[in-house]
């Protein structure tokens, strides 16, 4: 996502903040480490990969790294969505909670999206897995693409 906006915007500030969470600490520690292995990052284009990547020697060597611009671009935190407390506030653009709701039954699905609803722009969508539907939410969420909702109570303007 982060590389994206970069090239969106041509900017390595675009006026975006990008907001990583995930339960387990040891991915978040990973994620905001930015080391890979060389392999992961093979089906980027070189030119991608120049730009964004610093490639490792001698005990590196074999492993890339995110360049510090884009790192700065990402702010990494511990969530549980199961939690009574989340800690961060809207309103959110977009909001990407994919292949995790699947491992929920649907009253804690409910619970969950109904708390996405008041973090979420009135234009915010929602991306899910493609494993996920929420028919028992429509009053919250209406589908807008394959994967992609948006606020049920959201007014179209034409």
């Amino acid at each position: 996502m982060a590389m994206t906006l970069v090239e969106q915007f041509d900017s390595w500030s675009p006026p975006v903040k990008i907001l990583a969470t995930d339960l387990d600490t040891g991915v978040l520690a990973k994620a905001a480490a930015g080391v890979y292995a060389d392999e992961r990052i093979d089906k980027l284009s070189p030119e991608r990969v120049r730009r964004f990547f610093l490639r490792g020697s001698g005990a590196n060597a074999g492993r890339v790294r995110v360049r510090p611009e884009l790192q700065d671009l990402v702010t990494f935190r511990r969530l549980n969505l199961l939690d009574a407390a989340w800690p961060m506030r809207g309103p959110f653009d977009a909001i990407f909670c994919r292949n995790v709701m699947i491992y929920f039954d649907k009253p804690t699905q409910l619970k969950v999206l109904e708390r996405f609803v008041p973090l979420l722009r009135d234009e915010g969508l929602l991306f899910a897995g493609h494993s996920e539907s929420f028919h028992n939410a429509g009053h919250l969420f209406r589908l807008r693409g394959k994967t992609v909702y948006e606020l049920a109570h959201r007014q179209h303007k034409r």
